[in-house]
């Protein structure tokens, strides 16, 4: 009979879920059998391929005791040996597969403490509340997965966990299918990927950015993503005089993101922190160099004067200084931003992750 893994996880389609579609890969060739579980309401249960199962959990987001009801029934039937959680389900697989007593139990940390309150609307009570939740129940796992040095570090230091519980696992993403632009075909402009939320420093970057338009007054600033900031960012960028250089997308679909990216000749993360900063990898993918602030991700990310520079909201003219840097030898950044990509984050690299895990796993 084949061993079972189970991992819980949003649809196929975004990177998160292809990075653990791929690792699935790996155990079915190595003779396993996976189990997904997504995000449902009730959707039927399939077998989309041999040795490779989807079922859905009864609520959209697993935190009811409906969800935990199924989970429980779902294990005492399979019987894995190995559980991976992520993002909402977290609680419930933690949770069930410790009460189930599965010998190994993996949660995969995306998010730090401190982007948690930045964007938080919770009282500190709820939020302490929470915090203590959230340090039992990652607790209650064998392993804890974080996407960087520094996620790692924020989980240590903030819930209290012990560093030799805790391994780095760089998100992996696919190569990309859109050619490569040279810096000539490319449009004169920079971007900037994200939810407007607070914590990603669309606000500090768009006082930034009107220094930059004394040098470059003919360059736009491309704001990709949508959420409850944005009539304050436009008012803002008319009040600063920058209207017409910054272009609002809106929201656009993950796998436009890339076109973006491949078009523009500099990517930007402004974030107040970041625990991983996916489109950092994206933009790297697309040979498009890096302006960041120094998140837990972006240190991990970003080799300076290599493929990108940092930028400090607390220096009007660092955006200024890191553009005009990258933009006289834009050629070798974005070299060594692909290069970057292929060495460090391209999916081909997931046969290391599988062997890792292995490793760390009591089969």
């Amino acid at each position: 009979m084949k061993k079972t893994i189970l991992i819980s996880t949003s649809p196929f389609g975004n990177p998160i879920s292809d990075y653990f579609n791929c690792l699935a890969n790996k155990f079915i060739k190595n003779n396993y059998k996976v189990i997904f579980i997504f995000d449902g309401l009730s959707k039927a249960n399939i077998d989309i391929e041999e040795n490779k199962s989807i079922y859905y959990w009864p609520s959209q987001r697993p935190t009811k005791f409906s969800d935990f009801l199924f989970y429980f029934k779902l294990i005492k039937k399979e019987k894995p040996i190995l559980c991976i959680s992520n993002f909402g389900s977290t609680n419930i697989v933690s949770l069930g597969s410790y009460i189930l007593n599965i010998k190994n139990r993996m949660n995969y940390i995306h998010t730090t403490s401190k982007q948690l309150r930045v964007d938080s609307t919770k009282n500190i009570l709820k939020t302490l509340v929470l915090k203590k939740r959230k340090q039992i129940i990652y607790s209650l796992n064998t392993l804890l997965l974080t996407n960087s040095e520094g996620t790692r570090k924020d989980s240590i230091t903030y819930y209290k966990l012990k560093r030799e519980k805790i391994k780095i696992f760089p998100l992996l993403i696919k190569h990309s299918n859109i050619k490569y632009k040279e810096n000539k075909e490319r449009e004169y402009s920079i971007s900037i990927v994200g939810r407007l939320h607070p914590s990603k420093g669309h606000r500090e970057l768009l006082y930034l950015f009107k220094e930059c338009l004394v040098k470059y007054p003919n360059l736009k600033l491309n704001i990709i993503g949508d959420g409850y900031l944005k009539n304050e960012l436009i008012k803002l960028s008319k009040e600063l005089k920058i209207i017409e250089n910054v272009v609002f997308t809106g929201n656009i679909p993950n796998f436009e993101i890339g076109v973006f990216l491949s078009k523009s000749l500099i990517n930007i993360s402004a974030s107040i922190d970041e625990a991983y900063g996916l489109v950092n990898i994206e933009s790297l993918r697309e040979g498009t160099p890096l302006i960041c602030t120094k998140t837990a991700g972006s240190l991990d990310i970003l080799s300076t004067k290599i493929n990108g520079l940092y930028m400090n909201h607390d220096d009007k003219k660092s955006l200024l200084n890191a553009l005009t840097l990258i933009l006289n030898n834009w050629d070798f950044y974005s070299k060594n931003s692909i290069k970057t990509f292929e060495e460090n984050y391209s999916l081909q690299n997931i046969e290391k992750h599988y062997k890792q895990i292995i490793k760390e796993c009591s089969f």
